[in-house]
């Protein structure tokens, strides 16, 4: 009995140490600094698409009308979806394309329908040569949404209309 007592003593002695050599008992301590998203699917996270994004609201930002009233008062470009385009009957292609929005602004009432279908087609082909520039393989097109700060869509522009015919739903 007294090696039993014995071995009773050495296991109680020993119980205290056991807590700070198991680790797993301890609660998690949070970390350092900010987490990165758990999710980057709907963001961009290519640099140099980052970059274009910039530039792309500096340009927005910088478009008035003959009065300095800006065109457009809010651009968003958000991160490169696959979309499918028909072409002709029963055959589709996928695209990747990058959304880009425009809100117009207080100048954009100011303009007359040509200078409007004007400015939307400049702008579509100034987000597309800066995708260009990039040289993705396959390469990235935009999509041009214009729509008013109410939310009514004006323009969706996938490819320029060869008629001119961008605008709707102010004239």
């Amino acid at each position: 009995m007294n090696a039993m007592t014995h071995s009773m003593r050495s296991l109680l002695a020993a119980l205290p140490l056991l807590s700070f050599v198991s680790p797993g008992c301890d609660p998690p301590k949070p970390p350092v600094g900010p987490l990165p998203p758990a999710y980057t699917s709907n963001q961009i996270t290519d640099p140099a698409l980052l970059d274009v994004t910039e530039e792309v609201q500096t340009w927005t930002s910088q478009q008035a009308d003959d009065g300095q009233k800006p065109l457009y008062s809010h651009a968003e470009v958000l991160s490169p979806v696959p979309i499918v385009q028909p072409y002709g009957v029963g055959v589709f292609q996928q695209e990747v394309r990058l959304p880009v929005i425009f809100t117009t602004g207080p100048g954009w009432n100011s303009l007359k329908l040509a200078e409007k279908e004007a400015a939307v087609a400049h702008a579509y082909r100034e987000i597309a040569v800066r995708l260009q520039a990039l040289n993705h393989e396959p390469a990235l097109q935009p999509t041009l949404t214009v729509q008013t700060p109410q939310g009514m869509e004006l323009a969706w522009i996938n490819r320029l209309d060869p008629g001119g015919k961008n605008v709707h739903g102010d004239d």
